[in-house]
């Protein structure tokens, strides 16, 4: 308690201070620039355009009348105003003590794209085209007609660099996708909401899907109605931002607007699958029905308030194929067992898998406020809560599986259902305002997720006939308190420079992970637990029956941990605009973590503009990644659901944490943090001024990158020796957490945007494409591991450690090559956006290379044809993936695994659901 509470305190004294700056009369301190934007072609008013002070981070939007006020210290500055669609003007304005200097800015009209301000990629106000990295912008039209309905899948489909699909039968991480920027993990990139650091999701993936091993931030709890654009940040960004972001940053920007009430209402289906072996013909699923709405409403000279509310409902997909395999026990073979299923009236079917998209219903609340406090200074505060009922299976329970079926319960087996329950929420309140020179800006940002697993039609084999159906399987939490100064000056240079801005801040975190057990029938041995003596249900053999909830045991009270962790930075930078042509930007950041210790990074970025059309530009940066608390900590046993003699058996799998002796034994040493080394180099170019391509090249070199290690069997005697306390709960292997691997990666960004008049309305074309590649370059074998399975042979663990699935997890489970082509047309009440997305080939490669499989390049076609039925009542249909184009299918069986998996679970380019098309309804007060 007191170590959340120190920082809030802490933070409250400094806010109190800046509010109570705020409220201090200024105006023998600082003068005024105020004026108007117009049009140059018409002379109107030219509402909603930025007025920014270059090398600070002051900023005005113009009001209705085109309007706009800035207070600052007496000085001369360079103040530019912008408008998408208008070309930027600037002017040298002089301001004087008390004074106020006045300027009009007739902004010429052309279609200038990509010229959208940005918050990411430097603390002064930068547009995309200006920033020395990378930084794409999703505007909130495209947000809603990009079809998907949730963060993640909305971002894989407008962002190339961005892949993220939905999981199956991988636990919780059915219901939180694992995301990668540049190919990385998805614990490789920061995301920030409003410019602050977002709190991680409390799930763990360690299931086998892509990212498997790491712990990511959990999009989809965040409404899409709720923002008004989301900034994607290319490029390694530690020595700004701090842990976390070595792939890049995403930054979420809330709307602010009051202008209107928008309600939306959206429905959809799947495209449906059509099984091998079914009679009953294409399966049409997945139906979904989401509504939102958002308002906001001013008070006071420039406060406001905007709120958000959602609703949805996603119903499950199928992509399995009927069970192809021997059913019920003493009948083996496929004419005996469909004789026996025609006797009992039942068919193949019947014993499906169902993988494919879980199911989730739930509801956020989002809001974005602020309020201000005399003339320099303003409080705001932002955050949200929501709420997501999920659903989703595992692998079916046959009849004839004697260890883990009760027949009098089961008399045909079960499909077991994981139920999860996630709750997110965030709350952020700061106060920013200028005094002496300086722009500041001090906030505090409470944060957690959790996540309840709740086991549905199962058994605990071991109990018999006693044995619930139910289960409350454990629950995970995870919380983060964040405080953030932030500080910017610019800088007297005589003249010799255009501008120079300082850059100072500093930043604490507190981090709370907690593990709470389930009930007892969720984990134990028989009726009575682990103690001896306890009786317990047995196969004929004589054997223990599995102990614990099917398809996913509960967490033990051995299990239980309640973590905290302080960390706190400082950073300095300096923002350098030589001339109107050059940029440096140098910077350097101290971290210190209370668990590892202390991490100094640095980042120098530069663009030079060689012509009013063409600019080159490059980064080289160092970064880092601390072990998250989750993977320090988390342990348990699991099911997982292994390759054995050609078949998937079901295995009980302990993960250790970090710091227990367990792991010590197996010798594992302590976690650190990961490294990493970012160079980037790139262009931008502007032939016309509604044409601009960018282009960009980056290499990402990682050392100590965290994995999740390969399996250590049992059936070697030093591992069942060390597992031996483990023996009553059926555990058959170990895996641990470990710095295990040197990678690297490079690749290439490129994004092209065309904006023309074609008849009476508007064409824009986006085109944009990443290629990536990421090689395994070492594996860090720890000798202590050696020493004790190989007689200090490094070579002979390295398969133990990390095996050929595991590099196939890095390498080669995310398309190499990816690319998107758009053209929307806006004319009158009438818009027609149509995209394609092409996926490379993926390969996966399981420990056995017999069972290699490669599955082929697809390109995905969506659609979105809107038109307003009259002012304010907006209808839309349309579909994404509108051909129903799926991954190609496995072809070994072992992969197939007798219809369980037509389509691979292990790695994936745009998931399995095939086709949604929907209807969508929008309505303007």
């Amino acid at each position: 308690m007191i170590r959340g509470l120190f920082p809030v305190l802490i933070s409250g004294m400094v806010l109190g201070g800046l509010a109570a700056v705020g409220s201090q009369p200024l105006a023998a301190q600082t003068g005024t620039i105020s004026g108007r934007v117009v049009s140059a072609e018409t002379g109107q008013a030219l509402a909603s355009a930025d007025v920014f002070v270059v090398g600070t981070v002051r900023r005005s939007l113009t009001d209705v009348d085109g309007g706009f006020s800035l207070g600052m210290p007496p000085g001369t500055y360079t103040v530019r105003a912008r408008l998408v669609g208008y070309q930027a003007a600037e002017q040298q304005v002089s301001v004087s003590a008390g004074a106020t200097a006045t300027v009009e800015f007739r902004l010429q009209a052309g279609a200038v794209i990509m010229d959208e301000l940005v918050v990411i990629g430097s603390r002064t106000q930068r547009s995309v085209l200006e920033t020395p990295v990378p930084v794409d912008v999703i505007p909130a039209f495209e947000l809603r007609e990009a079809g998907h309905t949730e963060v993640n899948q909305i971002l894989a489909t407008a962002a190339p660099s961005f892949n993220a699909s939905y999981q199956t039968i991988a636990d919780g991480s059915d219901h939180i996708n694992p995301a990668s920027l540049r190919g990385l993990g998805p614990d490789q990139v920061l995301v920030l909401v409003n410019g602050k650091r977002r709190h991680q999701s409390a799930l763990l993936h360690v299931n086998g899907t892509f990212g498997r091993g790491t712990v990511g931030v959990d999009l989809n709890a965040i409404p899409p109605a709720a923002i008004e654009r989301i900034e994607v940040l290319r490029d390694g960004a530690s020595a700004q931002y701090g842990s976390d972001a070595i792939a890049g940053v995403i930054n979420i920007v809330l709307k602010d607007q009051t202008q209107h009430i928008e309600a939306n209402g959206m429905a959809g289906v799947s495209g449906g699958y059509a099984p091998m072996l079914s009679t009953e013909g294409r399966r049409r699923d997945g139906e979904q029905v989401r509504t939102d709405v958002n308002f906001g409403f001013p008070f006071g000279d420039r406060g406001y308030v905007n709120v958000t509310g959602e609703y949805f409902n996603i119903e499950r997909t199928n992509r399995s194929d009927p069970w192809q395999g021997d059913i019920f026990p003493g009948i083996s073979g496929t004419a005996a067992t469909d004789a026996e299923l025609t006797r009992l009236g039942l068919t193949r079917d019947d014993f499906s898998m169902k993988t494919g998209q879980g199911a989730a219903t739930g509801g956020m609340i989002f809001y974005n406020a602020a309020a201000p406090l005399g003339e320099s200074a303003e409080f705001y505060s932002f955050g949200g809560v929501s709420h997501r009922n999920g659903a989703a299976t595992g692998f079916y329970r046959l009849p004839n599986q004697e260890a883990r079926v009760v027949p009098e319960i089961h008399p045909n087996g079960f499909l077991p259902e994981i139920h999860t329950e996630l709750q997110d929420r965030s709350f952020t309140a700061g106060m920013r305002g200028a005094t002496a020179g300086w722009d500041l800006d001090l906030s505090v940002t409470h944060g957690g997720n959790s996540l309840q697993f709740n086991i549905e039609n199962s058994d605990n084999g071991s109990m018999g006939t006693s044995s619930p159906t139910t289960f409350d399987a454990g629950r995970l939490h995870f919380t983060q308190t964040t405080g953030n100064f932030d500080a910017v000056r610019l800088l007297n240079t005589g003249g010799a420079l255009r501008s120079l801005s300082l850059v100072l801040g500093g930043e604490f975190r507190v981090e709370n992970y907690r593990i709470d057990a389930g009930e007892d029938a969720s984990w134990q041995l028989g009726n009575g637990g682990s103690r001896p003596g306890i009786d317990f249900d047995t196969t004929a053999s004589g054997a223990p029956k599995e102990p614990g909830s099917q398809v996913f045991p509960g967490f033990q009270p051995s299990n239980e941990v309640d973590r905290f962790r302080n960390s706190i930075s400082a950073y300095a930078g300096l923002e350098i605009q030589a001339t109107d042509k050059f940029l440096v930007d140098v910077g350097g950041r101290f971290e210190n973590y209370e668990d590892f210790g202390n991490r100094l990074t640095g980042k120098v970025a530069t663009r030079l503009e060689v012509s009013p059309e063409f600019a080159i530009r490059g980064a080289l940066s160092t970064g880092f990644r601390a072990p998250s608390l989750h993977q320090i900590w988390f342990n348990n046993v699991s099911i997982q659901f292994l390759l054995v003699g050609g078949s998937l058996e079901p295995v009980r799998v302990l993960t250790s944490n970090n710091q227990s002796r367990v792991t010590k034994a197996f010798g594992i040493p302590d976690l650190k943090e990961e490294t990493s080394v970012n160079v980037s180099a790139g262009f931008t170019a502007r032939p016309l001024n509604n044409l601009s391509l960018t282009a960009d090249f980056y290499h990402v070199r990682i050392d100590d990158r965290i994995v999740l290690t390969s399996r250590f069997d049992n059936a070697d005697p030093i591992v069942a020796g060390i597992l031996q306390p483990f023996a009553r709960d059926g555990v058959g292997a170990a895996q641990f957490f470990a710095n295990a691997v040197d990678t690297r990666t490079n690749g290439v960004d490129i994004v092209a945007a065309y904006e023309t008049s074609a008849g009476p309305g508007t064409l824009t074309l986006q085109g944009a494409a990443n290629l990536t590649d990421t090689e395994v370059l070492r594996i860090n074998i720890p000798q202590a591991v050696a020493d004790t399975f190989a007689g200090g042979d490094l070579n002979a663990v390295a398969n133990t450690i990390f095996n050929r699935e595991e590099r196939n997890r890095l390498e080669d489970a995310l398309p190499r090559v990816k690319g998107s082509f758009s053209a929307r047309y806006a004319v009158d009440r009438f818009t027609f956006k149509a995209r394609g997305t092409y996926y490379g080939s993926i390969e996966y490669k399981p420990p056995a290379a017999a069972d290699d499989e490669t599955f082929g390049a697809k390109t995905l076609f969506d659609l979105d044809v809107g038109y307003e039925l009259r002012q304010g009542v907006r209808v839309s249909v349309g579909g994404t993936n509108i051909l129903n184009t799926f991954p190609d299918r496995h072809l070994k069986p072992s992969n197939y695994s007798n219809g369980r998996f037509p389509f691979s679970r292990r790695v994936t380019q745009f998931g399995m659901n095939g086709g949604f098309y929907y209807a969508r309804l929008q309505l303007t007060l």
